[in-house]
């Protein structure tokens, strides 16, 4: 059985099955609305019931408060209809970036190579067989099926959009991980995987301002796929990217980003090491990203930031960027958090 789902207050209306998610309907047909983790945990995508009754699931206390439930309030991403529903979006939503999104599909691909990158991330990547290319944006995710299971988990594309032919992933190694896991452990080369999407609305915005960009552990993942596709435009935007790790043993892709220098017209990259250790020579930046960021970064008004990891990291970032005159609307992020397994 299916419900309609009208969006108001445009004219754009969807049907949604029993066992979907509004959000997951949407997104299937290609309706662009907001979110973030899909999991019921951040609230990006609240939105008020005008009309009807949702399920609302395994919404997060934290994200959807008792109060707001009880104001008609939902997370369309945890949020299941029982009824025909209206919803009720946010005054700042206009209708061409409802009808602006990629219906997401279902794909069959094949694993091209696997190897690591450090003692804790891997790069994969995939071949996409059928249908053998997918159109999406640097920034977006994609997620795979766990082979055997009926769990997915999302991981954000390295790739640059011109390669629709393959998905390339950078993925961390997580004990008790269940993609993870079967990665390191029992994957190989011509596997075949499935996978969706594509998810996520972590991209670049069509502006000339300087670009700030902090990313932690596999958050290089989109960083990495930004950076290639503003050297395919040769971009001539002011680029400034910082990285942080924990030690030497935790950074990779350095050969890559030092090619991306020379065919970037102003590039900066500014790796810092939290946890130095005496092994390590290092003479370049010490401390949290964060604090780097503050040390080096001046005023940003005219500035517009992309941040890629862990949500502690992102949520100091906005701080300090904040404090550095960046307008919150001009910050754009995409915080990772594992599923339990």
């Amino acid at each position: 059985m299916s419900y309609a789902i009208q969006l108001l207050p445009f004219d754009i209306s969807f049907d949604c099955e029993e066992e979907e998610t509004i959000l997951d309907a949407a997104l299937r047909q290609g309706i662009n609305l907001r979110y973030g983790c899909k999991h019921g945990g951040c609230g990006s995508c609240k939105a008020q019931i005008a009309e009807g009754e949702v399920d609302v699931g395994e919404a997060s206390t934290f994200a959807l408060m008792d109060y707001e439930q009880n104001q008609g309030l939902a997370l369309l991403c945890s949020a299941y209809p029982l009824s025909d529903v209206a919803i009720e979006l946010a005054d700042d939503y206009e209708e061409a970036e409802l009808r602006s999104g990629v219906p997401i599909r279902e794909f069959e691909a094949g694993v091209e190579a696997l190897a690591p990158l450090t003692h804790d991330i891997w790069q994969l990547r995939l071949a996409l067989r059928k249908p053998s290319s997918m159109t999406f944006e640097a920034g977006q995710y994609v997620e795979i099926q766990v082979p055997g299971t009926d769990s997915w988990r999302a991981f954000s594309m390295s790739n640059a959009p011109s390669d629709e032919g393959r998905v390339e992933l950078m993925i961390k190694l997580l004990p008790g991980g269940l993609f993870s896991g079967f990665l390191s452990e029992r994957l190989a080369v011509g596997d075949a995987l499935k996978l969706r999407g594509p998810f996520g609305r972590f991209v670049l915005a069509e502006t000339e301002a300087p670009i700030i960009m902090v990313a932690g552990g596999a958050g290089l993942a989109p960083i990495a796929a930004m950076l290639r596709a503003l050297a395919e435009r040769n971009s001539q935007r002011s680029i400034t990217f910082f990285y942080g790790a924990r030690t030497t043993r935790d950074l990779f892709w350095l050969e890559e980003l030092e090619a991306l220098a020379g065919q970037l017209e102003s590039f900066e990259f500014i790796p810092a090491l939290s946890e130095p250790g005496a092994a390590d020579v290092w003479d370049g930046e010490v401390g949290l990203v964060t604090e780097v960021v503050d040390r080096r970064c001046e005023k940003l008004r005219a500035a517009e930031a992309y941040l890629c990891g862990p949500p502690a990291m992102i949520d100091a970032a906005i701080e300090v960027l904040r404090a550095k005159g960046l307008f919150s609307a001009r910050i754009r992020y995409d915080k990772f958090v594992s599923t339990e397994d």
